[in-house]
């Protein structure tokens, strides 16, 4: 755990997931079907992670991994609603971007067109668009991709 933020007086730090974690991440942060067998995987990989408020309670999570053409790449981002736009979700970037999680000297990333919050939250973190996919997951909703240089 080394990124830690100050929200409201609270506390935000970060640290790698463990199955314990799963019943409250799908509960109260991602409630979609294919999210537990996927963090399952990405927890058993030590590929996720999440962010806490007071050392406590789980207000987000990400993946981190090296399936994009063996390069990092931050799968899945999600913050509980409540906490959006408190500096959560750029606790966990910014503890992503560490050297030690990430060792390759670029980080990817994807949203969709519509998720302006990323788009903005990416652009504050210097990300840059590289790239568009279509057809994804909705034909009207394409896909953008974003890296980082990451200084190692």
């Amino acid at each position: 755990m080394s990124e830690i933020a100050e929200i409201n007086n609270n506390m935000i730090s970060c640290r790698i997931a463990n199955v314990n974690d799963i019943d409250i991440i799908c509960s109260s942060i991602d409630n979609r079907v294919f999210i537990r067998s996927f963090l399952e995987q990405s927890i058993s990989s030590s590929h996720c992670h999440v962010a806490l408020l007071n050392n406590s309670l789980i207000v987000g999570y990400a993946v981190l991994n090296y399936t994009f053409y063996a390069q990092a790449f931050i799968a899945m981002l999600r913050i509980h609603p409540s906490y959006r736009r408190q500096r959560v979700g750029l606790t966990l970037m910014k503890y992503l971007e560490e050297p030690i999680r990430c060792t390759t000297k670029k980080l990817f990333t994807s949203t969709n067109l519509s998720n302006l919050a990323m788009q903005t939250l990416l652009t504050k973190l210097q990300y840059r668009l590289t790239g568009i996919i279509h057809n994804l997951d909705d034909d009207n909703d394409p896909e953008l991709v974003y890296y980082k240089v990451i200084e190692n």
